[in-house]
């Protein structure tokens, strides 16, 4: 767990020491749909949800950004005694870099996942907790605004994992005016 802060404070002192060169800043919300991948594809249905992400330019083709959002996953058993869902709310910082509308992002963090059941015979039951989380994203900005990506994203902790491929649409508003 050391090694985890360590690497997340040497990533955003890096980052702080680029803040120099002025870049563009957006903020950016949209949609996600992720398909559960390894053990947790086995125990859970395609998820959907919601990220905003901040995005603050450091240079011509980089940013920092930071990501949260959530996304809610259905059991895949067909279960007559209980329901289940799961949830997942990453804490990300990463970099992403630019190259003529294409991108790149490394991210790192803190993930909540939660967790509830509902039965007739016990009603609620529900559980959460956090999880060193990373992902590694590529997409496409149009115009500076309509982004279009895809994201593979794993959160572990004590031996278990929780594992997705992500698929996002989101629009990017300019924190710098009108570019």
């Amino acid at each position: 767990m050391r090694k985890i802060y360590t690497v997340m404070l040497a990533t955003i002192l890096i980052s702080a020491s680029s803040f120099a060169q002025k870049g563009k800043s957006y903020i950016g919300v949209g949609g996600d749909l992720s398909l559960p991948t390894g053990d947790f594809g086995a125990y859970y249905k395609s998820g959907i949800g919601g990220y905003v992400k901040a995005m603050l330019g450091v240079g011509q083709a980089g940013a920092v950004t930071f990501t949260t959002g959530y996304s809610s996953f259905k059991e895949a058993g067909d279960f007559e005694d209980f329901t289940s869902t799961q949830g997942v709310a990453p804490l990300l910082i990463g970099y992403r870099h630019s190259f003529n509308g294409f991108f790149v992002e490394p991210q790192i963090g803190y993930g909540i996942y939660t967790y509830k059941e509902t039965s007739a015979e016990n009603g609620y039951y529900t559980e959460s907790g956090g999880a060193f989380t990373w992902a590694a994203g590529v997409g496409y900005v149009f115009n500076n605004k309509i982004e279009v990506s895809a994201r593979y994203q794993i959160g572990s902790s004590e031996g278990e994992s929780a594992s997705m491929f992500g698929l996002r649409v989101g629009y990017n508003f300019s924190l710098n005016g009108s570019k």
